[in-house]
């Protein structure tokens, strides 16, 4: 699903036309997870600089925080949102850590990430703030999209391939796992074009994974993801991970919105898992919010 500061700091002053599709889609997804009653998000996000500078900025970094600050302090204000605090899951994330380590991946990892919208948009709408604080935990896996030269989206495609045989080989108390990818579509960010939308590459990365060629987005190179569809649209390799994480599944497309008022192409999707014969601890049912 899309994060966009504005999904939440105008969500109740869009116009009831363009909030309507995204709220029945979050509505859909806050059923689901409800029905499902996940142990734990496995989000794959992006840092807008509140953890991160160019002084030292990675391309991959792992949460291990116990607890997660959900907005960052001061967030709150601009986001309008009330901060909580949702607690991690040091165990599944440490497992992680180690096993996309032996994979090949050398990500950084951190006990104290600073979340703004990238985070905190899609709880707010997953989980309203007006009900009670669910006991999920949050293992956040941040991807470099915003400062170049990025991973490639191929790179990100294995990692997310990484996370899930990490998450099939967990020694640990079995957890059922969400997979969530936040970002995108399309929008320009402190550009010239800032304010854009182009609906015909939105609608056309939602066609690509409701028609199963979700992978064809792999050979886009930055360039032209960004000439068509703006910077903010890199953040499309959280997409791609948490797709690759998920191994098989059913796409279910569930709303979308050119949201003027987020200056974003807003999108949601659910993945309903597909059983793999043979994996241990394969999901069932469904599986992932998008």
């Amino acid at each position: 699903m899309s994060h966009a500061p504005g999904l939440s700091q105008f969500w109740e002053t869009m116009p009831a036309e363009r909030r309507a599709p995204l709220a029945a889609a979050y509505a859909q997804l806050r059923a689901d997870l409800a029905e499902m009653q996940p142990d734990v998000i496995v989000a794959f996000i992006n840092d807008h600089f509140r953890s991160f500078s160019l002084a030292a900025y990675p391309a991959f970094c792992i949460g291990l925080g116990d607890v997660h600050d959900v907005p960052m302090a001061g967030g709150d204000a601009i986001l309008r949102m009330p901060q909580r605090r949702f607690k991690g899951d040091p165990e599944l994330a440490h497992h992680i850590l180690e096993s996309v380590m032996n994979d090949g991946f050398d990500p950084a990892f951190s006990g104290e990430l600073n979340f703004f919208d990238d985070l905190s948009v899609p709880l707010r709408h997953l989980y309203p703030p007006d009900a009670a604080l669910p006991g999920v935990k949050i293992v956040p896996i941040m991807i470099n999209c915003i400062a170049r030269p990025l991973p490639s989206m191929r790179r990100c495609h294995d990692l997310g391939i990484a996370v899930r045989r990490a998450l099939d080989r967990f020694p640990g108390e079995p957890r059922r796992v969400v997979v969530l990818g936040t970002g995108g579509i399309s929008h320009w960010v402190g550009m010239p074009r800032n304010g854009d939308i182009n609906v015909e590459f939105d609608r056309k990365v939602i066609e690509l994974v409701e028609q199963g060629r979700a992978e064809e987005m792999l050979a886009w190179t930055d360039d032209e993801i960004e000439n068509q569809a703006g910077n903010g649209a890199l953040e499309l390799r959280n997409w791609i991970a948490a797709f690759a994480a998920m191994g098989q599944y059913v796409p279910r497309p569930l709303g979308y919105v050119a949201a003027l008022e987020a200056i974003t192409g807003s999108a949601a999707i659910a993945l309903d898992a597909i059983d793999v014969p043979g994996v241990a601890h394969a999901a069932r049912g469904k599986g992932a919010a998008l």
